[in-house]
């Protein structure tokens, strides 16, 4: 358990680390960040390694994993092509705050999840998709929101006449492409998470699960509005980011519910 903490730790830093390298104007700085980027990125990967080592000796056996311990596997095989990609293609640096959230998800999901739990999700497969969906819905919601970050920054900076960017940033029009087709594509999915969700809201009605749906339609009528804005009458700036911010605090209510509030 503690080797996998510690691996989290260091890809928490790792992408701490990782924003100054992006935004850096000079390439010497740039030069500069690669080292210490690539010692912890490396810490974080072998620790990683050393708290899978049980499923990579099961692995051996020919034992069959659950859906969980898959994915801890996939991760860290990831992390290992994409931390020693860095060495040879400059590109491959922007890949690693995706790469590496979805090994920290992992991590806590391996590490902090209950096993009574995971058994549970393996017997139920319509409680596992929903999860997942649910899970995999967030992330891009979550994603969209700093795209829309990152467009008011790039855009207030060219206001101000202020273009000195670093080489990694992309255009602005770039910027708003992406953020756009990523709401989108989280809208979607938010649809198809309350949808499966409506299911098991039926199967086992109670005050709890009626908090998570209240809040999550909330969002999905935010996220909409949002969408809909930006879309018909060119909402941006200001607006569109308190609208993003809005729907994933309601979102992040909707989900973890009770244990934010209880």
């Amino acid at each position: 358990m503690w080797f996998a903490i510690l691996s989290i730790l260091f890809y928490l830093l790792n992408l701490l680390l990782i924003v100054p390298f992006l935004f850096n104007m000079q390439i010497n700085a740039q030069q500069g960040l690669k080292i210490p980027l690539f010692l912890t990125a490396l810490l974080a990967v072998i620790l990683h390694c050393v708290s899978l080592q049980p499923l990579l000796f099961d692995l051996a056996s020919g034992q069959s994993f659950t859906l969980m311990e898959i994915g801890s596997l996939m991760s860290v095989m990831i992390s290992i092509l994409a931390t020693f990609a860095t060495l040879r293609l400059s590109t491959a640096w922007l890949l690693l705050p995706i790469v590496y959230s979805f090994a920290i998800i992992n991590l806590v999901g391996a590490t902090f999840i209950p096993s009574h739990l995971v058994q549970l999700l393996n017997q139920n497969a319509t409680m596992m998709f929903h999860i997942g969906l649910s899970i995999f819905t967030y992330a891009v919601c979550f994603i969209a929101m700093l795209y829309a970050v990152q467009l008011v920054w790039i855009d207030r900076r060219l206001k101000l006449k202020k273009t000195d960017f670093s080489p990694a940033i992309p255009p602005l029009i770039t910027v708003e492409r992406h953020f756009f087709r990523l709401f989108v594509a989280g809208e979607i999915l938010l649809t198809a998470t309350l949808i499966s969700g409506s299911w098991h809201l039926a199967q086992a009605l109670n005050l709890e699960n009626l908090h998570k749906a209240a809040f999550s339609f909330v969002a999905w009528i935010v996220f909409g509005i949002a969408i809909l804005g930006h879309q018909y009458f060119v909402w941006r700036g200001k607006k569109m980011i308190i609208y993003s911010i809005s729907g994933m605090i309601l979102l992040t209510i909707g989900y973890f519910g009770s244990r934010l509030i209880g």
